[in-house]
């Protein structure tokens, strides 16, 4: 009998104990490993903020590897990306291009000067500007234009027009921004890949031609009449 009731004792003992006995969990995942490589990682999707706004441009900029082992072969273009002054890298990633093509000093300056300065309607000031005034001096203090009127429908007037795709950089490009009609109330200056530079009404930023509202509200592009400026403006040589 009692033997009996030891057995009985160590059955229920083991059946009450069962979830004790489960298996000891897995071992925890490894942690991500982490880069120790060293190589310079280059960020895409780069947005830049201007005040409190944010003109956002998605491009990226690759840059050579630098070694230290002397290359006879390495072309010319193969230079560290950290030669390159650091307004180019920003306008770069602004306007979607090469380092190399920004090689006008004066208007990544200028640009910079002024970038993120408020809009106000008869402003002329970094406390506030309007599109106008900003066309008139970027093209007065950057290619020595010195006959453009002041609004934008005389600008728009006063200069040469020309086709879309004949842009190049000092060109203005002009909108309509008030109802129906299709008068110009709007200018900028272009720049390259369809990104010019003008004081909207969230303040002086780049913006792309090809975006919705500006494409549908284009009228035309006209290229500075100044004969005197003529050789500033559309005769550079790379680097001036």
């Amino acid at each position: 009998m009692l033997r009996n009731l030891v057995i009985i004792i160590s059955v229920v003992t083991l059946t009450a104990s069962c979830s004790t006995l489960k298996p000891a969990s897995s071992k925890p995942a490894k942690a991500p490993p982490t880069e120790t490589s060293g190589n310079v990682q280059f960020l895409s999707d780069i947005s830049v903020k201007p005040g409190s706004r944010q003109d956002k441009t998605r491009s990226s900029i690759t840059a050579y590897r630098s070694s230290n082992t002397p290359d006879a072969n390495k072309s010319k273009s193969d230079v560290a990306i950290e030669n390159y002054p650091a307004l180019q890298f920003k306008y770069a990633i602004l306007e979607n291009a090469s380092v190399e093509e920004l090689n006008n000093p004066k208007l990544l300056s200028f640009m910079d000067y002024w970038y993120g300065t408020p809009y106000h309607y008869g402003g002329t000031t970094r406390d506030g500007i309007d599109c106008s005034a900003f066309a008139f001096l970027l093209m007065s203090s950057v290619y020595g234009v010195s006959s453009l009127p002041r609004t934008s429908k005389e600008q728009y007037d006063a200069t040469h027009h020309i086709r879309r795709e004949e842009l190049q950089e000092g060109d203005l490009v002009f909108f309509h921004t008030l109802g129906r009609k299709r008068a110009v109330t709007h200018v900028g200056v272009y720049l390259r890949n369809n990104k010019f530079v003008h004081a909207s009404v969230a303040g002086v930023q780049i913006s792309d031609m090809n975006d919705g509202y500006y494409d549908k509200h284009f009228v035309g592009a006209g290229r500075v009449i100044d004969q005197s400026a003529a050789t500033n403006l559309y005769n550079k040589k790379p680097g001036s």
